[in-house]
């Protein structure tokens, strides 16, 4: 049921002026940045790389050019990426792999002050919580840490950029969008023992706990506010038809990895989105670190080489796309794209001639 909605969801004709028609946070929500952002993101970077020897709008980015240097300190921290988010999901570090997330944006970021931030906030909930150890009193200390004391909110006005799927700068400025606010009651919580899972509703992302009551759910974007479990059902089947009778399946808890992939998701587009390459590239690096198998990652990552003019490594890309897609609904566009990566590196190696 997931895969249909997201096939619904990512499917709806949408072109490079989407992105540039910026619709509302109310109208589009992180769900839907991140099923399209698999799609979208594809669809503006092959239109981008036909305009690029067509004359369409790959004529605005014909300079960019891949950074060597950057390039290879990017493969570095995808390789970091991958040994931070291997071995059991229960065992992963979801802090120290948002954070590695982070360095795609800011390299430079300080790990330990965001580290040292989380457990500061950890501290507070623990004293306001006292001794009541039950499930209710932990989840009302947690929310009046972060919401009330010190007014974590959903960012609202630069909502689709990339630094808003960043952990250290939500931390820093106290908003973010929907995911990045959930790592940090997970993380608080984790360090407060309080028990929280994630989970990836269509419209965007909450944090769910468990009483004596059973399940509850929470929207950290709109200030850690509850929600009944049957609202949120009614919502998905009003929302997302596809879901039908498994709408329930949409409010169970995700992984650590299935988080990750959707904040990188949600990365990606916004970078694409802004004509940054090179960081849009880093992160389909950290994708296929996470799933080194994802075909659509690795003609993404092909489509990003031939835009920063890398055409030995657009090409081996895209033809293993083709190899392993043959019916893929964009096997004639992505075959075009792959002969013209051909003829550059036969015209000009990987001098980086203009097209």
């Amino acid at each position: 049921a997931r895969l249909a909605v997201e096939r619904q969801t990512g499917a709806r004709g949408l072109s490079l002026g989407h992105y540039e028609r910026r619709p509302p946070v109310t109208e589009m929500n992180e769900f839907s940045i991140a099923a399209r952002g698999r799609s979208e993101a594809s669809r503006l970077l092959a239109s981008g790389c036909q305009g690029s020897y067509q004359g369409g709008s790959g004529a605005e980015i014909r300079n960019v050019r891949v950074n060597p240097d950057a390039t290879a300190a990017g493969r570095r921290r995808a390789e970091q990426f991958g040994r931070i988010a291997q071995g059991p999901d229960g065992a992963l570090r979801l802090d120290l792999a948002c954070l590695q997330v982070g360095r795609i944006v800011e390299p430079g970021l300080d790990a330990a002050a965001a580290l040292a931030r989380l457990q500061q906030l950890a501290d507070e909930v623990v004293e306001a919580r006292g001794g009541d150890d039950a499930a209710a009193a932990g989840v009302e200390a947690l929310c009046e840490v972060l919401f009330r004391r010190h007014k974590l909110r959903g960012d609202t006005e630069t909502y689709y950029e990339p630094s808003n799927c960043c952990l250290h700068r939500a931390l820093a400025t106290e908003q973010g969008m929907p995911i990045t606010l959930a790592v940090i009651m997970l993380e608080v919580g984790r360090r407060a023992g309080i028990l929280l899972q994630g989970v990836g509703a269509p419209f965007h992302f909450l944090v769910k706990y468990e009483d004596a009551g059973g399940e509850r759910y929470l929207d950290p974007f709109h200030g850690g506010r509850a929600i009944e479990r049957d609202q949120l059902a009614a919502r998905l089947r009003q929302t997302n038809p596809a879901a039908g009778a498994s709408a329930e399946a949409f409010l169970s808890g995700v992984t650590k990895r299935q988080i990750l992939q959707r904040i990188l998701t949600n990365l990606k587009g916004a970078c694409v989105r802004k004509r940054q390459f090179n960081e849009a590239l880093e992160t389909t690096e950290y994708l296929l670190a996470l799933a080194p198998w994802a075909l659509e990652e690795r003609r993404d990552r092909g489509l990003l080489h031939f835009e920063l003019r890398e055409w030995r490594r657009a090409l081996e890309d895209l033809e293993a796309y083709r190899e392993h897609s043959p019916n893929a609904p964009d096997a004639q566009r992505v075959a075009t794209i792959a002969a013209r990566a051909r003829a550059q590196l036969g015209e000009h190696g990987e001098s980086g001639a203009a097209v």
